[in-house]
């Protein structure tokens, strides 16, 4: 954690004198969380990066006179620190309707910071929250989320401010926000940020969703597949092609059919499966065979259902992305089919399982090229042999 709040715990030195700058204030910039510097020096106004989030692992800095963005990751730097920049240099005037709910009073606090611009990231910045209710107990927690995460704010948070700032404009720089967030900050005698960090590991995702996860007791075997409309199960170089047509329906229909030649193959192998399609978007229809649980848009009620199709899931499949963070956190496996995404390998998981063998059993990364036939086989394994799999690995637990 870090304190901000009656002291911050921040340093900087000017890049030109290298004399140590005193920190000014903090600036909420939405996304990310800043101290503005000031060098008399060189008239030089630096905004300098907490290391929160995905900034965690990397110096930014923004140098306003100069217009210069300055990191110790090339990558970082153009992926997040132009942006930070851009928005900083076009801050977005309009007022914030926020709304602050507050359940328990506290002088202490610690505030979890999960705006971002990807939807994966903000889910993920919000199950930071357990690490802190359960580790943290002197210090009330305050959570910062988008709209579309309040229904998922777990129990015992001291307060919740929610803002109405979507995903697309993730990145922006709203000055009412920082100036709302300055003002709230008056209440506590002594405030610190969460690292948020991007990854966490401390977590169990029913505290989140309200939604228990798979029963393998269950006596139903169900598959589904999670559907989405902007990365498609179909030969990357017919996808940007089509794209680039404005044709993406062919997409979509070759998409259709390639989920139909994958639970069909998955169904004559294990004849009382059933199967579904949940995700976003219903373009194109499947046969009656298939449960379609697609829908047009999300909403807290949406959601909380269709994580409840996923916990009935002996088994999801879907294309790698965000799209399987919560798929995976409630189905009792997971298949994940990467594209070129392998450098982001295991990022949308959320695993379930300790045991590193029966974790590597219940958690699959294939090559999205894999054949149809392939991954209905190494799917029908997967739900055929659980049992006995699990019998052999947790022997010395069990008994």
């Amino acid at each position: 954690m870090i304190e901000i709040k009656p002291h911050i715990q921040h340093k900087y030195n000017c890049p030109s004198s290298g004399m140590a700058l005193q920190p000014e204030k903090i600036l909420w910039q939405g996304m990310h969380i800043c101290v503005e510097f000031k060098s008399n020096d060189s008239g030089s106004e630096i905004i300098d990066v907490l290391r929160v989030g995905h900034s965690y692992n990397n110096s930014l800095q923004i140098d306003l006179a100069k217009k210069e963005v300055v990191s110790d990751n090339s990558y970082a730097g153009e992926w997040l620190g132009k942006p930070l920049l851009n928005s900083l240099q076009n801050p977005r005037n309009e007022k914030l309707e926020i709304t602050k709910e507050i359940f328990n009073s506290c002088q202490r606090v610690i505030i979890l910071n999960c705006i971002d611009f990807l939807y994966g990231h903000s889910l993920l910045k919000l199950l930071n929250a357990q690490r802190h209710l359960e580790s943290n107990p002197d210090c009330g927690l305050v959570v910062i989320v988008p709209k579309f995460l309040r229904w998922m704010v777990p129990d015992g948070v001291a307060e919740v401010w929610t803002v109405p700032i979507s995903l697309k404009n993730g990145r922006d720089y709203y000055p009412s926000f920082s100036e709302f967030v300055e003002e709230e900050m008056k209440r506590f005698e002594q405030v610190y940020v969460s690292e948020a960090y991007s990854h966490p590991s401390q977590f169990d995702i029913t505290r989140f969703t309200r939604v228990p996860k798979h029963n393998f007791e269950g006596e139903e075997i169900q598959i589904t597949f999670i559907w989405r409309e902007d990365r498609l199960f179909i030969n990357s170089l017919l996808f940007r092609v089509l794209r680039k047509l404005n044709l993406l329906s062919i997409g979509l229909a070759v998409q259709n059919w390639q989920v139909r030649r994958l639970f069909e193959g998955i169904r004559s192998r294990v004849p009382p499966a059933k199967f579904a399609v949940a995700g976003l978007g219903t373009k194109t229809q499947f046969p009656e065979w298939i449960e379609d649980c697609r829908v047009e848009m999300f909403n807290e009620k949406i959601e909380q259902e269709i994580c409840q199709i996923y916990a009935d899931s002996r088994l999801v499949i879907g294309l790698h992305g965000s799209n399987m963070l919560l798929p995976s956190g409630h189905a009792g496996m997971t298949m994940d089919l990467i594209d070129e995404r392998w450098g982001n390998f295991a990022q949308d998981m959320i695993y379930q399982e300790k045991n590193p063998k029966m974790a590597a059993f219940r958690y699959r990364f294939l090559p999205y090229q894999t054949k149809t036939d392939t991954l209905a086989f190494i799917a029908a394994v997967m739900i055929l042999t659980f049992d006995e799999f699990k019998s052999f690995m947790t022997a010395d637990v069990v008994n």
